[in-house]
């Protein structure tokens, strides 16, 4: 009798265990799916005003359209942040920026794609990293055009998001959902 409490509490844990998992796997995919969207649509509408305008021109378009990569509802909240803001309103959240410590030590090549945080239940925290893309680097590398820190310095006076390599750690995207 002893062993076959033993054995049905092992199974009701392994279990238990497994949906753990598959709801842990389910929130990763809703998250890296919501990200993945966000990305992509900013990603397509800075190229487009990079070629109309060039990076110059971009910068008053980028900082329009990166609050936009925000999205608030009950259950979801979107946002960025960095170890090295360009917006200070894009400070790090306090369950973010342990995170932030650790993926800042990291390149491209060798960190974890993203993270997800469990708060309890169906309240959740998931990163994803930002890394330097080639274009990246025309309003965020060393070598700036002086057409770009000019317009850099006038949109954002307090800017320290400059000095960054090809592959470089930029900053994290970060979900946060309360799902009822």
């Amino acid at each position: 009798m002893k062993n076959l409490i033993i054995l049905i509490g092992f199974i009701t844990g392994l279990t238990l265990y497994g949906q753990d998992l598959q709801t842990e796997t389910r929130a990763i995919e809703k998250a890296h799916e919501t990200v993945s969207v966000a990305k992509k649509n900013f990603k397509k509408a800075l190229g487009e005003a990079i070629k109309k305008k060039g990076p110059a021109g971009a910068l008053g378009e980028c900082k329009i359209m990166a609050p936009t990569l925000g999205l608030k509802n009950e259950q979801i909240e979107l946002g960025r942040t960095s170890h090295k803001l360009r917006n200070q309103a894009n400070k790090p959240r306090e369950w973010v920026q342990p995170l932030l410590e650790e993926y800042k030590k990291s390149s491209v090549t060798d960190h974890a794609k993203n993270k997800l945080i469990n708060f309890g239940p169906n309240h959740y925290g998931y990163v994803e990293p930002i890394y330097i893309e080639a274009v990246c680097l025309n309003c965020h590398g060393s070598d700036l055009k002086p057409e770009v820190r000019k317009e850099l310095s006038e949109l954002y006076p307090s800017d320290q998001a400059t000095g960054f390599k090809l592959g470089d750690f930029r900053g994290l995207i970060w979900l946060e959902s309360k799902a009822q």
